[in-house]
């Protein structure tokens, strides 16, 4: 019979930076940009996690550790290969074991969850003070009743994203306006409200505040949750540097790529030095994200009581990949998807656009799903071969699309069906390329970090790696907990508090 108790020994803030790159965290406090950090790091420890099983050598390996991927690794201390989640929208019931704060929940030990990633659906065995899953959830769902507004928006949101705005602006403005309720500052509402004329005023310039928004509302809402109920384990979920870091790393550190213009860039620019005066108008990005990031961290020591220990964790980390050469990967937008599918042969299905391109398709069973994915696996960008890399599970198919590279300006596309001779598309159609020069510049790589601290007191760090399965049982062990029985634990209890 489970004990259960109403306190553990210490409480736990979990900060969930995701993709945040120890590159950039090193260089800014180096620079004294960061003093929260340059404080955490001073009486906290850092450890470098990995994830168990990655191949780097693979083609196109950095797929094998999207976000959504390693995250549940870390939450349920199994791995990618293990925890049976492979696509984001996946359906939550494949999920293998059970998140950290279920384990604690079980135990009678109050946690707070806010948009941790595939942390859909909310539920509880009685002790959740909050639960506020991803923006990507199935549904709005959450509680307490007082979150909803936020949920709301934020699923409307992402649900809508492929969408124009013209079509859904009434809506989310209706709904933006309601996230007040749930503790989102009259500020950021404004500031939200404020993104679409700033960048038709500002241009470029302005469009990566956007990356910034989401953040805003949630370390509000945050504030709003964890204050009025304090539970033993919270945690709260941020992108804004994953993203920023993606797309702007050739503009923070030009130096690092080659002077050539991409394939994306020749759509824009005439010279590298043209495409080099538009890029310094962006190089601050990732610095006024990770500076964000400390300002909430310092919040975070206000915030919290002196017994409890605030982690940092990124579960992965970024490489700049050159988009000259290593990776081709512009901004574009999968459209009219039904009509391309129903005139491939796909029947009776739904589409959920989850990171747009990259789509679910949910089938009424697994049978149908089969045939859909030999269907959607068959369409083709003529001469070049897949137009998607192509996963099923269960009764869902997911989609991540292979962007074909031009091999001179104004070249077009066709598409094709690989069983049906017959089939033609207008590429064009069906893909949009996005008006403006953004493109990744960076990807993904298994060595994240995660950064121990206290308002008071110091934490030492029994190993300097360990995977990203040891974090959920080092959580545990904090709370005075062993390993679940299906945790693949390494290094159960590698943080050690002092004072």
């Amino acid at each position: 019979m489970i004990q259960t108790r109403s306190r553990p020994p210490v409480s736990v803030i979990f900060f969930e930076l995701n993709e945040a790159e120890r590159h950039f965290l090193d260089k800014f406090v180096a620079a004294g940009l960061l003093p929260n950090f340059e404080r955490a790091l001073s009486t906290g420890a850092i450890v470098r996690t990995r994830v168990p099983g990655w191949d780097a050598s693979e083609d196109k390996a950095w797929r094998k550790i999207s976000p959504w991927i390693v995250w549940p690794s870390v939450y349920t201390g199994l791995t990618p290969a293990e925890h049976g989640i492979v696509g984001f929208g996946q359906d939550p019931a494949a999920l293998r074991g059970r998140c950290v704060w279920d384990v604690l929940d079980a135990h009678g030990i109050s946690t707070g969850i806010l948009g941790s990633l595939m942390s859909y659906p909310p539920r509880t065995s009685g002790a959740a003070a909050f639960y506020v899953p991803e923006s990507l959830a199935d549904t709005p769902e959450c509680f307490p009743e007082a979150a909803r507004p936020l949920q709301d928006f934020c699923v409307f949101a992402a649900r809508n994203y492929s969408e124009s705005f013209g079509r859904s602006a009434a809506t989310a403005v209706r709904l933006l306006l309601r996230t007040g309720r749930s503790g989102v500052r009259a500020g950021t509402i404004l500031r939200t409200l404020g993104q679409v004329p700033a960048e038709a005023l500002r241009g470029a310039s302005a469009a990566p505040e956007r990356a910034m928004l989401h953040s805003y509302m949630t370390r509000d809402a945050f504030h709003a949750l964890y204050r009025g109920s304090r539970p033993a384990y919270a945690s709260v979920h941020m992108n804004h540097v994953a993203y920023v870091q993606h797309r702007y790393w050739r503009a923070a550190e030009p130096e690092r790529f080659e002077d050539e213009l991409s394939a994306t860039d020749r759509r824009f620019f005439q010279s590298v030095s043209q495409r080099k005066d538009y890029e310094r108008r962006l190089a601050h990005w990732i610095e006024r994200a990770f500076r964000y990031s400390d300002r909430f961290l310092g919040e975070l020591f206000e915030l919290a009581a002196p017994d409890t220990v605030i982690l940092v964790g990124t579960a992965l980390g970024q490489r700049p990949f050159d988009p000259v050469r290593d990776i081709h990967n512009p901004v574009v937008r999968l459209v009219n998807e039904r009509e391309l599918f129903d005139a491939a042969g796909l029947v009776d299905y739904v589409v959920l656009h989850q990171m747009n391109p990259d789509v679910t398709v949910n089938l009424r069973g697994e049978a149908e799903a089969r045939a859909a994915e030999r269907v959607l696996a068959g369409l083709e960008v003529e001469g070049r071969g897949g137009l998607f890399t192509v996963q099923r599970r269960g009764s869902q198919v997911f989609l991540e699309l292979d962007m074909p590279r031009r091999e001179r300006a104004g070249e077009t596309f066709t598409l094709r069906h690989r069983d049906r001779p017959d089939f033609r598309a207008d590429f064009a159609r069906h893909i949009h390329e996005h008006e403006s020069a953004d493109q990744s510049t960076a990807h993904h790589k298994d060595s994240g970090w995660l950064l121990a601290c206290r308002p008071s007191g110091r934490v030492r760090a029994e190993r300097e790696v360990v995977s990203v399965t040891d974090v959920a049982p080092a959580i545990l062990a904090l709370h005075g907990l062993p390993p679940a029985p299906w945790m693949r634990a390494e290094s159960p209890a590698f943080l050690r508090l002092e004072g």
